[in-house]
């Protein structure tokens, strides 16, 4: 006996509705079948969808069809999901196995097996960042990201970023107008709120902060494609070595960076009992580039630590350290400016790996610290705290503790090409 011969879909249009006020978090799929047939799908995003077969016995009338549902639904304010549909071609995926060996290999990192089981680390916090904290879920047979409505795009991700910093400035506006903007971001990014949707989580800074890490991480993701490798573009340019400890320059530098740790260490700090394990060289040659002819301009080069997690490493590997726009999500708490925050005082800078400072990650993860080459040139010391920064005339900012309330000393610089990542360090909690 032959198995059934499941027709070809010609042509299918997904819509979805989400309203907060509703508690609506619909969706509904149309889909014109080769045999002229017209499928009809819908439910609740994640569930299981039902669904209805006409048989018009003509491609030409169930496309009719199609599009007359289509215009019934958007008429009931339904919009069409930015997906890539499962039948049509796809050309944002990577196998699973290639997601962690493209990193390993265009990370360049020799013979060194501590490097290689860092970066396979890396890019598999990369993945837990993702599906941990949403419904989006990694096929591992065919490297895709999927929402419960199909394959997340780098435009779904463009158009999320947008709505997420919308959301951010309309905190504390009506909740109406709230409302609508969560459900805009819940059509491309759909998250587990339950069976009833509440927006109210979306009014905290941590949760702001942690779907902009999610969407990060699949940007990160996302960028390890077929076709790039295709065409031979390097995603990450960049190298790691592990500072060995069996040779005595390995240890000769791993005691100054060690010695530089604890010599600002304070006590008052939670990171406090954290211990340097291990140091990782990191080497962004186009990073280097562009720091080392800012530094021959304004010089003033000092060594600060920046503090991350480690599911924010794979991104930074790939684009170095970047400025957000000033009204991004992540740079609320900026005191002093929109730059890039460094440190001289260790456990300052290793209070953000460990989310002291931020709830919204992991608290599993593997605890890091980057130290960086900081160009600072003509420093601006201020006195009191101020709105305007940088200040003119001054390439970046000098804040000494006591000053404007701060506690700890921070250094910014308002320009990428100040800053050099020198060292990846790993602690361990003593």
């Amino acid at each position: 006996m032959s198995a059934a011969v499941v027709p070809k879909v010609l042509e299918s249009c997904t819509l979805i509705y989400v309203e907060i006020d509703e508690n609506s978090n619909k969706v509904w799929k149309g889909s014109v079948l080769e045999d002229g047939s017209f499928l009809a799908q819908w439910g609740r995003v994640g569930s299981q969808l039902q669904s209805t077969s006409d048989e018009f016995g003509s491609v030409i009338l169930a496309k009719y069809q199609l599009a007359r549902m289509k215009r019934q639904k958007l008429r009931k304010g339904y919009t069409e999901a930015q997906i890539i549909e499962a039948d049509r071609p796809i050309n944002v995926t990577v196998g699973a196995e290639e997601l962690d060996a493209i990193a390993a290999r265009q990370i360049h990192h020799g013979e060194d097996e501590r490097a290689r089981q860092l970066i396979r680390y890396l890019v598999e916090t990369n993945i837990h960042q993702i599906v941990s904290q949403t419904k989006i879920t990694y096929h591992v047979e065919t490297g895709t990201w999927r929402t419960p409505l199909g394959l997340v795009t780098p435009n779904a991700i463009a158009l999320a970023r947008q709505y997420l910093l919308q959301i951010a400035e309309g905190n504390n506006k009506n909740s109406l107008t709230f409302g609508r903007l969560v459900s805009q971001y819940l059509r491309l990014i759909p998250q587990n709120l339950g069976k009833k949707l509440d927006d109210s989580v979306f009014r905290s800074l941590n949760e702001l902060q942690r779907q902009q890490e999610i969407l990060d991480a699949l940007d990160a993701a996302l960028q390890l494609t077929p076709k790039t490798i295709e065409e031979g573009e390097n995603v990450f340019e960049c190298k790691i070595r592990r500072v060995p400890g069996s040779i005595e320059w390995g240890r000769e530098k791993f005691r100054e960076i060690r010695t530089l740790y604890e010599s600002t260490i304070n006590a008052n700090h939670l990171a406090a009992n954290y211990k340097l394990k291990r140091v990782y060289e990191v080497d962004i040659p186009s990073m280097r580039r562009a720091f080392d002819v800012k530094a021959s301009k304004i010089d003033n080069v000092k060594l600060h630590w920046h503090g991350t997690k480690a599911s924010n490493l794979l991104s930074i590997f790939q684009k170095g350290l970047i400025i957000p726009p000033a009204d991004a999500v992540q740079c609320t708490g900026r005191m002093f400016g929109n730059g890039i925050y460094g440190s001289e005082q260790s456990t300052k800078a290793l209070n953000y790996a460990t989310n002291y400072w931020n709830a919204s990650g992991n608290g599993n993860q593997r605890v890091f610290m980057l130290l960086c080459e900081f160009a600072m040139g003509r420093e601006y010391h201020p006195k009191n705290w101020s709105r305007s920064f940088p200040r003119p005339g001054y390439d970046s900012t000098n804040v000494q503790p006591g000053v404007a309330g701060v506690i700890n000393q921070e250094s910014i610089v308002y320009s990428i090409d100040q800053v050099n990542i020198k060292y990846l360090c790993e602690f361990e909690e003593d």
